[in-house]
């Protein structure tokens, strides 16, 4: 004797007509829509989370288009008998002209090639010949390629629906010639009410157990937008049930998830600022088999409630809490700044990415609870971070270089005498004054163009002279450079900014000699001849976009040159 096969719930309870495709309005109505005025597409995109009816829908429209007497649903709009002929045997699966390829296992370019052949043939049992593919994104270049003629100019009465999870990978030659339709993750709300009918329906059929409400949307919050998980996970619990009515507690055990009771529990001790009650918690989770990521999980979506409810206490309306928890939670978070809640749910949720590679991540999820115990001393550490990281960043382009600090980078030094006059002598204070003229030029330039700051540093700079102020340049490249437009400009800013009136930048190269080659060269030490190499490798640095750049951005000067 054999056991008749129990039909899941997810399969027995998928919807057969457009009206009882619930959390998804906006598409079956526009489906609706265009099959009442006769203007179906030849090409559709379903995409969206999955477990939200993507396939449903598309045997519903292949439902709707061959079905043999339409009805009228509430707002008028065509729907699906479901007692003709071919309403029944698209229910069970056994209409030849519905057509569905699980793209994940049926790929190559040889599948589509063979869809190809089909296609070309009419209908068999019904108006429409229709093609589902499912999760598209799996076909691979050639096949998309294959695929796109086809699906562009598909013989009469053949209508392909593409479903897909990722439509990224889809190319956009293939977007381009179907209808887009996406999917929304269902409410919570939506889960719960649609359960409590089919827990309904189920009592009222045979036996099946009773759920407290809690329970219900324990399983909606677990499904995370998705009816088949809901369901599934319905069908999980109803099977091993050993009671007549399943409550909070069973769910709990069964999904691993934390209660609000010790979530409470545990964010009043991080709150307080009492790490000894927050470790004795974890222990406690530890003990009992909890995994370190199945707590920081359900701590971070706490966070996130209550984070919402502090910006706005009537966020209850998107969280859907019960009223006792939503009041609980608003007394406590009362003192709490926002910054701080938003600061709290960023650390759990990096901890949450760095659990997965950690060798002791229980030592990791209990130091980072540790650290919220804090309070607002975790903000000092935030921010240390945060400038310690922006250091790496301007560093990573140089191996060895300076970190602009907001200051001038050219500063006068004046030596310092021992036996010097308390009182300056009269040149002194001319050649001093001079000098600190030349100085804000220069902080001048730097303000405006570490570039041009780099290329003047060796500079000798002129008094002005009629308004005119020259600059003697060592190198003909950075007076070419100098000379740009855009640079020409800022010294020009900067040198009324530093002199007054000034009306033009000249700039003067050393002439190159003419005297005969059998003149004796001037001798140059070792010393000098590698700075004057030092000097023309900077000058090529300098002449490099990317190290001009990185300059320019950061700042820092060139100190060392490497080979």
């Amino acid at each position: 004797m054999t056991v008749p096969v129990k039909q899941n719930l997810y399969r027995k309870y998928r919807p057969t007509r457009f009206s009882e495709l619930a959390g998804q309005e906006h598409i079956s109505r526009t489906i609706q829509s265009s099959v009442a005025s006769g203007r179906t597409s030849h090409a559709y995109m379903f995409s969206g989370p999955r477990g939200t009816g993507k396939t449903s829908s598309a045997r519903l429209l292949a439902k709707i288009l061959n079905c043999l007497s339409p009805v009228s649903d509430s707002a008028g709009l065509p729907d699906c008998c479901c007692q003709c002929e071919n309403c029944q045997r698209i229910d069970s699966q056994n209409f030849m002209d519905i057509v569905e390829i699980d793209a994940a296992s049926n790929n190559s370019v040889e599948d589509i090639r063979q869809m190809r052949e089909k296609v070309r043939y009419r209908p068999a049992e019904g108006k429409y010949k229709i093609y589902i593919i499912d999760e598209v994104h799996m076909l691979s270049g050639s096949a998309f390629n294959a695929f796109l003629k086809t699906l562009e100019e598909p013989p009469e009465n053949v209508i392909f629906v593409l479903a897909t999870t990722d439509p990224q990978k889809v190319p956009a030659t293939i977007i381009s010639r179907c209808q887009c339709f996406d999917f929304h993750s269902v409410s919570r709300k939506t889960i719960k009410t649609r359960l409590e009918e089919i827990v309904r329906l189920e009592r009222e059929a045979g036996e099946f157990p009773e759920f407290d409400a809690e329970a219900l949307g324990m399983i909606a919050e677990c499904a995370q937008g998705g009816f088949r998980d809901a369901l599934s996970l319905l069908d999980q619990i109803s099977s091993t049930a050993v009671s007549g009515k399943i409550e909070l507690d069973q769910v709990l055990l069964m999904t691993r998830r934390l209660s609000y009771s010790i979530l409470r529990d545990l964010s009043a001790g991080v709150f307080t600022n009492q790490p000894a009650s927050v470790i004795k918690i974890l222990n406690e989770l530890f003990f009992r088999g909890y995994e370190p990521s199945t707590i920081a999980r359900d701590f971070l979506e706490h966070l996130r409630r209550c984070m919402l409810l502090k910006i706005d206490s009537e966020a209850n309306q998107i969280l859907d809490l019960p009223q006792e928890q939503v009041d609980e939670t608003l007394a406590m978070i009362r003192n709490l700044a926002p910054r701080y809640l938003v600061s709290a749910v960023t650390r759990v949720e990096r901890a949450i990415m760095n659990l997965k590679s950690s060798f002791q991540a229980r030592i990791l999820l209990e130091s980072e609870m540790i650290r919220l115990t804090m309070g607002n001393d975790i903000f000092s550490a935030e921010e240390l971070e945060k400038r310690v990281e922006a250091l790496e960043q301007k560093l990573a382009g140089l191996k060895r270089g300076g970190v602009p600090t907001g200051r001038p980078l050219v500063k006068a030094v004046m030596p310092v005498r021992r036996h010097e006059s308390p009182e300056p002598k009269e040149e002194e204070t001319v050649l001093n004054q001079v000098k600190d003229v030349m100085l804000d030029f220069k902080n001048a330039v730097l303000s405006r163009s570490r570039v041009c700051s780099a290329l003047i540093g060796p500079a000798k700079i002129g008094k002005p002279v009629n308004g005119i102020l020259t600059i003697a340049m060592e190198q003909e490249f950075a007076v070419n450079k100098l000379k740009e437009e855009k640079n020409l400009a800022v010294l020009l800013e900067a040198a009324r900014e530093a002199f007054g009136a000034i009306d033009r930048v000249d700039f003067k190269v050393p002439e190159k000699s003419n005297e005969s080659s059998d003149r004796v060269p001037e001798k140059i030490s070792h010393r000098e001849q590698i700075a004057r190499i030092d000097d023309a490798a900077r000058k090529k640095l300098l002449a490099k976009p990317a190290i001009a750049d990185a300059i320019e951005v950061f700042g820092g000067e060139i100190l060392d040159l490497e080979s």
